[in-house]
């Protein structure tokens, strides 16, 4: 099969084009240089039928994707009560000198095929690729000129079938093929195998390699060690006369693959960067891309580790996208809930930050008081954060920046006196002094006593996030499928939960579901949750007043987040779900999408 294979006179081993004239230099049909000692790549071999055998031991139960070189099968062992593998078959190319290295790890646990054996060998490698990725086979099995590889039961895509990467998702399916190359290149390989079909995103969103019969060891000349190249993705080097395989080669494949993420596209030979307009990407993600697709190996990046330095170091701005609705509901006859949403962006050397900040409060007390003590909450807190951020953004200078990380995780923020304040400090400073107006409105007017309101704030900065609660609103998070309540109420019924004496569907009925023991103007000394969390694209906030909480649950709540990605329609449905169960209370809801 070997020689049926290998590259002939006037054939493109870049994209099989047969009838290049004698002696031409580039192919008439990709343009790419002709004459190196690279391999037609094989095609895959025809389908296997339902039900065939294969090794005596593997039985084929159905097709699982195809790819331009091999065929993937998923099959049941009939000797391990028909537990499900995976199966892979590509042509053998006897030209390979990996052909019959199986990749079992140092121990030699597993069947191998043959007794080749090469210095520093993948083989030998083969424990160390697996913990950063590499599916590990359990058996080779040969017959005649074709070669099925056994793995267990492989969950994912491969990376030709995922849709349309964002920049985000792409840095980080990028940062983690450049952990992967740096073991190859530890261990003194060139990878060579960075294409959509090679490549497996897990269930588990970890990325995954099948096989490595095209990794070579450093410094090997290409005619002494032909591979098979994948069009588009590599190095336009590998087709020189006397090439030699080197580290740079994955550094391209990792760029093209990036490229392919972003577009769908692969690359043509010279065609270098072409994102625009299929994708848009930041100006640095597009240089940094442009850079590892460079067609001198000498202006790319020197290695993959410098490249996933530079991928991890791209500012990809957070960006927050809110909706809020608040409504009287159908039985009160005022709406006592008070909400604000404001976004700050700052540029600071073009670095962007963006911040948020989301506040919900309820107000209680009776006539127009509860009104006031959640107006007044409201704007008590927004006063003192805008101030104190504002100033400072407007007066920044080139030696600061708005927003910078902490030891701890946290964020400290230049604040409009020249110091610097932690997200925790500003908001429990800010909320301590809504407290102090609601006392104060209190005093001034006595006809008023027993006003209140709870008050749950939302600040993120960058993917940061700050929350400062006070009462029985509420601050989720959805984060994929999981919804997690973040704040705890300060009610009767939730200590009677936390005592195990209630359950929360029991709360939701319960007579004195209203009742709080925390809130903003009852005492001068008030006590203030903080909470904190770190975020990631495509997490959902929202915060609500307890009139939607009450009249729905968390899997609605839940559901009506997963199937409106826009914010302003989310929070929509969820006050009319609320009205539709009864809407016995004002509610107020405010969502922000991460993306």
């Amino acid at each position: 099969m070997s020689k049926q294979l290998g590259n002939m006179e006037g054939v493109c081993v870049n994209c099989g084009a047969a009838g290049n004239e004698s002696g031409a230099s580039f192919c008439q049909v990709c343009g790419s240089r002709l004459g190196s000692n690279l391999l037609l790549p094989p095609p895959p071999p025809n389908l296997c039928d339902q039900g065939r055998m294969i090794g005596n031991r593997y039985r084929v139960d159905s097709l699982l994707w195809t790819a331009p070189t091999y065929n993937a099968y998923s099959a049941s062992a009939t000797d391990t009560q028909g537990r499900t593998h995976t199966v892979i078959e590509q042509y053998l190319m006897n030209d390979d000198p990996l052909a019959e290295i199986s990749p079992v790890g140092a121990s030699g646990q597993g069947p191998r095929i043959g007794s080749a054996k090469v210095s520093g060998s993948l083989e030998d490698a083969g424990a160390a690729f697996e913990r950063f990725g590499i599916f590990r086979p359990i058996e080779h099995a040969i017959e005649s000129d074709t070669r099925y590889i056994v793995f267990e039961h492989i969950q994912g895509q491969a990376f030709g079938h995922l849709d349309q990467a964002d920049e985000k998702e792409a840095r980080a399916l990028g940062v983690q093929l450049c952990t992967l190359a740096e073991q190859f290149h530890r261990h003194g390989w060139v990878y060579n195998g960075f294409e959509p079909y090679g490549i497996v995103l897990d269930v588990e969103g970890r990325v995954r390699l099948i096989g490595f019969d095209r990794a070579r060891q450093v410094g090997t000349r290409v005619d002494d060690a032909p591979i098979y190249p994948s069009r588009g993705f590599s190095a336009p080097e590998l087709f020189e006369k006397g090439a030699i395989f080197d580290y740079q080669m994955d550094v391209y494949s990792i760029g093209a693959l990036l490229q392919f993420l972003l577009t769908g596209e692969s690359l043509g030979p010279g065609e270098g960067l072409n994102l625009y307009p299929v994708a848009t990407v930041t100006p640095d993600f597009e240089r940094l891309l442009s850079r590892a697709l460079s067609e001198d190996p000498a202006d790319r990046f020197r290695s993959v580790v410098e490249l996933r330095e530079s991928l991890m170091a791209l500012n990809l701005p957070t960006v927050l996208q809110s909706g809020h609705c608040t409504d009287v509901g159908l039985v009160r006859e005022l709406n006592e809930d008070s909400v604000l949403a404001l976004n700050l962006t700052q540029y600071y050397e073009s670095v962007q930050t963006q911040i948020g900040l989301y506040i919900v409060s309820d107000g209680m007390g009776g006539e127009a008081a509860g009104e006031v003590a959640s107006r007044v909450t409201v704007r008590a807190v927004a006063e003192l954060v805008t101030e104190k951020l504002i100033s400072a953004s407007l007066k920044s200078t080139r030696e600061e920046k708005i927003a910078a990380p902490t030891q701890t995780g946290g964020l400290r923020l230049a604040i409009a006196d020249g110091n610097e304040m932690g997200t925790s400090e500003l908001l429990k400073m800010a909320v301590m002094h809504a407290n102090q107006e609601v006392l104060a409105y209190a005093r001034a007017n006595p006809e008023e006593r027993g006003l209140g309101a709870t008050v749950t704030v939302a600040m993120i900065v960058g993917d940061v996030l700050t929350i400062a609660h006070v009462g029985d609103s509420r601050c989720y998070l959805l984060s994929g499928e999981r919804l997690t309540q973040l704040t705890e109420d300060h009610s009767l019924v939730q200590r009677m939960i936390n005592t195990g004496n209630l359950s929360r569907a029991e709360a939701r009925i319960h007579p004195y579901r209203n009742v709080i023991y925390r809130s903003i103007g009852a005492d001068e000394n008030i006590e203030i949750d903080i909470i904190r969390r770190k975020l990631t694209s495509g997490d959902v906030i929202m915060s609500c007043s307890d009139g939607l909480n009450s009249m729905i649950g968390d899997d609605q709540i839940r559901d009506i987040l997963m199937v409106n990605p826009d914010p302003n329609a989310a929070a929509k449905e969820l006050v009319v779900a609320a009205n539709a169960a009864g809407g016995e209370d004002n509610s107020s809801v405010i969502v922000v999408r991460i993306t």
